[in-house]
């Protein structure tokens, strides 16, 4: 028995914890989903809504609106027709409609932009289309939602009317 004795025991135990440490680290990387990447076609036409967390490169065509915790990327030659919000969002390709990002917006010199944009930290390329209005604000969550009219105010006090008299 002295051969299968304590020392052979003492060995084991990391032999046999090493595996498990190896399962634990892809477990937490698996729910950190600013690592995933989703790819849009280059021939894929989507109309909808799109949400969620992680990255997304558009090479095709979107029409809808983009809500996303995570890096948004429009390849040169795609188009996005609605309102897009993420963390970072970077342009090569075309976008008509409302940008918001809560960390970053960068065109390139082939973007082209109809809309406004929303976002603390702005780049725009020499080369890059743009008609509309930039607001820099670290507070986008309020800002990129549809502008909703001003409440009407109400009618200032009526003066005390007058009395025409008749002669």
């Amino acid at each position: 028995m002295a051969l299968f004795g304590k020392k052979d025991d003492e060995v084991r135990p990391p032999a046999v914890q090493a595996p498990a440490a190896a399962k634990a680290a892809p477990q937490s990387s698996q729910k950190n989903t600013s690592l995933d990447t989703t790819y849009v076609g280059k021939n894929l036409q989507i109309k909808g809504n799109i949400s969620g967390e992680g990255s997304i490169i558009i090479l095709g065509t979107l029409e809808g609106k983009f809500d996303l915790k995570g890096r948004l990327k429009i390849a040169q030659g795609a188009k996005i027709k609605g309102n897009v919000r993420a963390t970072d969002i970077y342009v090569s390709g075309n976008i008509e409609g409302e940008i918001a990002a809560s960390e970053r917006v960068q065109l390139d010199n082939t973007a082209k932009i109809t809309g406004g944009i929303v976002s603390p930290k702005i780049s725009i390329l020499e080369g890059a289309m743009f008609d509309g209005e930039i607001k820099m604000s670290a507070r986008t969550a309020e800002v990129s939602k549809p502008a909703s009219p001003r409440p009407t105010q109400a009618p200032p006090a009526a003066a005390p009317e007058k009395k025409e008299t008749e002669l």
